[in-house]
Formats: C-alpha cells, sequence, structure tokens
C-alpha cells in the first residue's frame, strides 16, 4: 500500500520528482540491458553534480544555435558516440549538446557514419567537439570493429575528421586525453591496447601526411584503450576523462566557449566544403588504404621481430623484404587509383605512397 502524501503547493513539483527519481533507482537496480543501459549513463554522467542545464549546441539538421549560454572554457569532456551501434553503453543523440556540471562540462556529439556524406553524419559536430575538449571519449566501438581495424569503420571517419581540424588548428602541444572506449558483452575477453593504438597513430598519420604537416599524435593526443562492459565501466571511464580534463583549457583566454566552438565548427564545414564530393572520398580511400597496407606489412614484420627475438634467422630475409615492399605499396596502389586523377587528392595520394615506403623502409633496416 502506497502511503499518502500530503505537501503544500509549493513543494508538489519536489515531492513528485523525488517520486520519480525513486522509481527510476528501483528500475535501474534490476537486470539492465539496451535502453536502461543507455538511461544509466545518463545519470551516471551527472552523478555526484549537478546539472546547470543543457544546451543543443548543434540541432540534427547541422545548424548552428546563435544563442549558446556562457560555458566554462576548462574542465571540457567530448563524448563522441555512435549512431550505428546497437545496444551501446554510450547515450546518443542526433544534434551536439552541451552540459554545465560542478565538475566540468560535457559535449555529447554524435560520430560519422558510412552512409551518409552530409551533415552531422560527416563527423563534422563530433570533431568540433573533440577539437575544444581536455579529453576525448570515443564511444560505441566494438570488438569487431577493433578487430577489423578502426580506419575502415565509421569511428575511423569520425577520427579522421577530428585529426584534420585539430592539425589544421596547429595547436600543437595540448595533451589532450583520447579514450578509445572498446564495448564487450561480459563474455569477450579483452581489448588488444597496444593495437588499437596503433591503428589510431597510422589514422592520424595518414591525415598528418595529408596535410603536409611534419606532427605526430603525441603532440595532440594520449591515446589509451579501455573495455567497457557495463554502466559500472562506462562510470570509471566518464571519471578517468573528467580526471585528464579537469583544470585543463584547449580554448585561449581570448575567447569564450561559444565563440570558440562556432569557430572551429564552422571551419571544419568550410573545409569540407573546399573539397568536390570525389575528391574528398577521394582522399577518405587513400587514408583507408594507408591504414590498411601499413597494417599488413607491420603485421608481417612482427611476426620477423619475434622470431629474431628467440635467437633465430629469419630465412631469405632479403628477398623476403624485398617482395614485401613490392607488396605493400602495391596494395596501396590498387586502392587509391581512384585518386591517381583528382586534383588535391592526387597530390595527397603520392605523398602518402611516399610516407608508406618511407616508413615501411625504416622499420625493415632497423630489423636488419
Amino acid at each position: 500500500v502506497r502511503p499518502i502524501v500530503f505537501c503544500p503547493p509549493q513543494q508538489q513539483h519536489t515531492h513528485q520528482k523525488t517520486l520519480n527519481l525513486a522509481t527510476m533507482a528501483g528500475f535501474l537496480t534490476s537486470k539492465l540491458r539496451s535502453t536502461a543501459l543507455a538511461l544509466a549513463v545518463s545519470l551516471i554522467l551527472a552523478s555526484n553534480t549537478n546539472v546547470h542545464g543543457t544546451t543543443t549546441l548543434v540541432d540534427s539538421s547541422g545548424a548552428l544555435n546563435k544563442a549558446i549560454p556562457a560555458i566554462p572554457t576548462t574542465g571540457i569532456v567530448a563524448l563522441l558516440t555512435s549512431p550505428g551501434t546497437t545496444g551501446s553503453l554510450f547515450p546518443s543523440g542526433d544534434g551536439v549538446s552541451v552540459e554545465s556540471t560542478d565538475s566540468g562540462v560535457i559535449i555529447q556529439a554524435p560520430g560519422a557514419t558510412l552512409e551518409s556524406a552530409t551533415g552531422l553524419a560527416t563527423g563534422n559536430g563530433a570533431a568540433a567537439a573533440g577539437s575544444i575538449a581536455g579529453a576525448v571519449i570515443l564511444g560505441g566501438v566494438t570488438l569487431a570493429d577493433a578487430e577489423v581495424g578502426l580506419a575502415n569503420t565509421r569511428h575511423g571517419r569520425t577520427l579522421a575528421e577530428l585529426f584534420a581540424s585539430v592539425v589544421r588548428s596547429g595547436k600543437k602541444g595540448a595533451g589532450a586525453s583520447l579514450i578509445v572506449a572498446v564495448q564487450g558483452d561480459g563474455t569477450d575477453g579483452g581489448v588488444d591496447a597496444e593495437a588499437v593504438t596503433e591503428e589510431v597513430e597510422e589514422i592520424f598519420e595518414s591525415i598528418a601526411v595529408a596535410a603536409g604537416a611534419d606532427v605526430s599524435l603525441e603532440d595532440y593526443f594520449k591515446v589509451d584503450a579501455i573495455m567497457v562492459k557495463s554502466s559500472d565501466d562506462v562510470s570509471s571511464v566518464v571519471s578517468k576523462a573528467s580526471s585528464a580534463a579537469s583544470g585543463s583549457s584547449v580554448i585561449g583566454s581570448d575567447k569564450s566557449f561559444s565563440t570558440a566552438f562556432a569557430d572551429i565548427y564552422n571551419e571544419i564545414n568550410n573545409a569540407q566544403t573546399a573539397d568536390p564530393t570525389p575528391v574528398a572520398e577521394a582522399s577518405l580511400a587513400c587514408y583507408d588504404a594507408y591504414s590498411r597496407a601499413s597494417r599488413t606489412s607491420r603485421a608481417k614484420i612482427s611476426m620477423w621481430k619475434h622470431r629474431v627475438s628467440r635467437g633465430h634467422l629469419v630465412d631469405n630475409f632479403g628477398p623476403n623484404a624485398d617482395s614485401l615492399m613490392v607488396r605493400t605499396l602495391d596494395l596501396f596502389d590498387r586502392d587509391t587509383m581512384s585518386a591517381a586523377g583528382l586534383p588535391i587528392a592526387g597530390e595527397k595520394r603520392l605523398e602518402m605512397r611516399a610516407k608508406l615506403q618511407e616508413r615501411t623502409e625504416k622499420a625493415i633496416r632497423e630489423l636488419f
């Protein structure tokens, strides 16, 4: 029997809110799956802190909000979600939104998709959010995504847009945290954090080469790959990101949050518009091909390194090394043929091919 509680009019709303929260808490203590987990994350993001309101920065159509209130410029965490991941432990929305809390600022933005080349599906909102954050969480990554290679997934496209944005900004030394949250279902093994980090480095390197920038991933991000299997794991990841971003700011002291976000979002959109669709698609193909060819050669060289570390010789090392170099470049050439005759993309293709050759030759020489 539910007791009858009489409240003065001014307290009725507060009492009803308390009842609603109690009902939600009781629901979340049951076996949580799918939608319930997403609701749990929403509570986690606001746990032990006061949320001062949620503001839409960019709506689902890609339109920028012109009336963004004053938001702190320190302690910013960007949560890049994946609309294409079924049963994701991270919540996902159609637009880019920001929440200001006592412990910092959380920007939630949808990542890129492979089905569309317009609006937020290109990853421009996620790139803008990540570019001004002290810590970035890439959510919705599955073990299958990690195994097939991030460069071949929607997450690779999201990261490519983010890296292109920070490289254009030229703000080296920010040292923001980048956490790749790989989702398992509780029965899976662990995640190969080193392999995921190498994948992320390859995506960054392909972007830097295409931009003609002599920079490395460490100039902008410190990468960590973490397995998440439950809402508790998600809470831990969010807490870690908040701690990493605490007290730090990527935004200059001369800009407000609204100005900084609007500037970077418009810059990303202008950069995407500058390349006609065929050129942009060819450039993406070059990034993917670079990562794929580099990963193939790295796997073979790792096998040789393992053999050498045990004191064994590599039979026919010279001919095999030559053959590996030829196959690596042939694989890249085959997968980037569409970019060969296009302006901009064709030049990027040649630069990336030269970088791939240089990197592979260096690895072979070091092993020799």
